[in-house]
């Protein structure tokens, strides 16, 4: 359930498209950055061929973060069922923004 009285968070994401884009992810990306990330329809992600650890950040259809979890290279995520996309940030960075369960995300606006 969405706490109303938590904040909004903003983040700046591009949206992996099409399969390619999707299966390679952040494969060659040495960092994402700050307030950045990648975001992924799906349920499940995986690190392997990674060199780096990233935070997972698991959102359900209406922005409600379901789970966060930190992925260390070469490891396979939690399948979370009633996630509808995956932001994949650097490592550190969802606890540096406040994300945890049940805050709301927003996409921040281009321009």
């Amino acid at each position: 359930m969405v706490d109303p009285a938590r904040p909004w968070v903003a983040i700046d994401v591009w949206e992996a498209k099409g399969f390619l884009e999707r299966s390679h992810g952040l494969l060659d990306a040495p960092a994402v950055g700050a307030g950045r990330g990648l975001l992924l329809r799906t349920r499940q992600v995986h690190t392997l061929g990674m060199t780096f650890p990233i935070d997972t950040v698991y959102l359900a259809s209406n922005g409600t973060v379901l789970k966060t979890k930190t992925l260390q290279p070469w490891r396979i995520g939690p399948l979370v069922l009633r996630a509808r996309w995956i932001i994949e940030m650097d490592a550190g960075e969802a606890a540096r923004r406040g994300i945890t369960p049940g805050t709301r995300l927003v996409k921040r606006p281009r321009g």
